[in-house]
This record gives C-alpha cells, sequence and structure tokens, in this order.
C-alpha cells in the first residue's frame, strides 16, 4: 500500500516536472518575444523622437523660405526629399511593428488545453514509433523461428555458397534421385535427396 503510494507520488511528481519544464520553456520563449517586442518599442519611440525635430526644423525652414524664397529653393527641395525619406522610412518601420504584432497573436494560443493534450499525444506517438524502430532493429525478421533466421543469414551472406551447399548436402549418391521440395517458411523452391 505504501508502495502504491510511493509510486503514485513519484509519478504525480514527474508529470509535474515535466509540466514544470514545458512552462518553463514556453515561460522562456514568451520573455524573448516580449524582450524583443519592448526593444521594438524602443525603436518605433526612437523614430517617433528623430521625426520630431526634422518637423520642427522643417516648420523652421519653411518661414525662412517665405522671406528668401529665390535663394533657398533648392535647400526646400532637399529637405521636402530628406523628410519623405524619413517620412517612407517611418511607415515602413510602424508596417514592420504592425507585422511583428500579428506574429505574435498566435502565440496566445499555446496557453489552451487542447494545445497541451495535442503535445501530450504526439509525445506519446514519437514514443511509440521509437520503440516500433527498437525493436525492428533488434530482430527484423520477428515471425521466424532461429533455424529459419539461420538459414535466411547464411543465404543472404552468401547465396552462391548457401546454394552450392543444400545441393551437395541434398543428393544421395547411391540413389541419384532428387525430388523437389516447398518450402513455406521463405516461400520458394529448394531441391533435396531422399
Amino acid at each position: 500500500m505504501v508502495t502504491e503510494r510511493l509510486d503514485t507520488a513519484v509519478r504525480n511528481f514527474q508529470q509535474t516536472n515535466q509540466m514544470v519544464e514545458r512552462y518553463t520553456r514556453l515561460s522562456r520563449a514568451y520573455v524573448q518575444l516580449a524582450e524583443r517586442f519592448n526593444q521594438l518599442d524602443v525603436e518605433h519611440m526612437t523614430l517617433k523622437s528623430q521625426v520630431i525635430p526634422l518637423l520642427q526644423a522643417l516648420k523652421s525652414q519653411k518661414t525662412r523660405i517665405e522671406k528668401l524664397q529665390q535663394a533657398l529653393e533648392q535647400k526646400t527641395i532637399d529637405h521636402r526629399q530628406e523628410l519623405q525619406t524619413v517620412t517612407q522610412a517611418y511607415e515602413e518601420r510602424l508596417n514592420s511593428l504592425s507585422h511583428d504584432i500579428q506574429e505574435l497573436k498566435p502565440l496566445e494560443s499555446l496557453f489552451t488545453a487542447q494545445v497541451y493534450e495535442d503535445l501530450i499525444t504526439a509525445e506519446e506517438q514519437i514514443d511509440l514509433v521509437e520503440a516500433t524502430l527498437q525493436e525492428m532493429a533488434e530482430d527484423s525478421s520477428p515471425d521466424l523461428n532461429d533455424e529459419e533466421k539461420a538459414l535466411l543469414a547464411a543465404y543472404q551472406a552468401d547465396p552462391d555458397l548457401f546454394l552450392a551447399a543444400s545441393v551437395n548436402d541434398n543428393f544421395d549418391h547411391e540413389s541419384s534421385q532428387w525430388t523437389v521440395v516447398n518450402t513455406p517458411a521463405e516461400d520458394r523452391v529448394t531441391v533435396s535427396g531422399y
């Protein structure tokens, strides 16, 4: 009774330990994603802080352009091109941030009971496949007895030598008679003497 309780406690501990490991891996992944999102947010704020001075500089230049329109016409064009480049880069960065946020949304589904059950099922299937492969590696012909396996191994090692030895062993020199016998285990015809 105590042993059963101990076994149950050990199994429960192992299951809890596995759960903790899984949630730890998921938590690490979530923390990494959170750190990446935070980094993207900082970059976004940095871009904002860089655009504001540019907008202020544009306003100042616009006032000066109104006073010196002829002299500063080329400079105005340059500033507009610079602003367009910065704005395009800012918009591309915003689109990239939006895309990154959309990519993070599917991860919310990883915390559902169904995903956990699917994970357990997949692990059980992997264990079953590994056990099957191990059994196949240990014995590739479980339906044959030892004698049949030995015959098959001898044939596979050197078919010509096996067939020559079989003919010599099964030939009766006194009667010089042959019979054809079907061997169902390997489903092929062999020659033997009687």
